[in-house]
């Protein structure tokens, strides 16, 4: 696991973010992030769905399909030279993600990006907690962020590092996997912020 590539990589996507939304007078830059990260928390426990006793259907989304436009020719089938030889088709593409591994990723970055606001040293030894069940990584992830926000202390942090590079591995997610699905979403993230996002 090569957690020193991602730092760096999440610390020029922060650089690019703060040239595009400087932090504002009295703006508590790192609460925003710590909530961010609850929140995409909550979307990963929802693609997840294990918890939703209501329901017959608790299985996780790992596989579903969205249409996107090609980058290349954004949507024409023609990138000039006649037709896309990226999309080879009129454009629309359906691709294949997997929503749970997303959502996942979504709070890797937020955590990343929370470990660089707080000049985290990168070098303590992961234990990776990993809970009785996914429900108890859930809670107790969450109860280390709320730590994090009121106490401010490195050691929540770590926690709340290990614990969600935990969950990962109990939701059934390769590092490979994981570094891939980094890599893709950090490209996105810094299309979004050239487009205006």
């Amino acid at each position: 696991m090569n957690l020193q590539k991602l730092f760096e990589l999440q610390k020029q996507l922060d650089e690019h973010i703060y040239e595009e939304h400087p932090v504002q007078d009295g703006e508590d830059r790192l609460a925003k992030k710590i909530l961010a990260l609850q929140v995409e928390l909550g979307e990963l426990a929802n693609e997840w769905r294990g918890f939703k006793y209501w329901s017959k259907d608790q299985e996780p989304r790992i596989k579903d399909y969205k249409q996107t436009k090609c980058k290349w020719c954004n949507g024409s089938g023609d990138d000039g030279t006649g037709v896309c030889p990226d999309c080879r088709c009129e454009g629309d593409v359906y691709k294949e993600y997997n929503p749970l591994l997303e959502e996942y990723v979504d709070c890797l970055h937020f955590i990343l990006s929370i470990g660089l606001e707080m000049e985290t040293k990168k070098e303590w030894g992961h234990s990776f907690k990993i809970g009785s069940s996914i429900i108890s990584q859930f809670h107790a992830l969450f109860g280390e962020l709320s730590s994090l926000f009121y106490y401010n202390q490195m050691y929540n942090y770590q926690r709340a590092f290990d614990l969600l590079i935990g969950l990962g591995e109990m939701l059934g997610f390769t590092w490979e996997q994981i570094e891939q699905s980094y890599l893709q979403k950090n490209r996105i993230n810094h299309e979004q912020q050239n487009n205006g996002y």
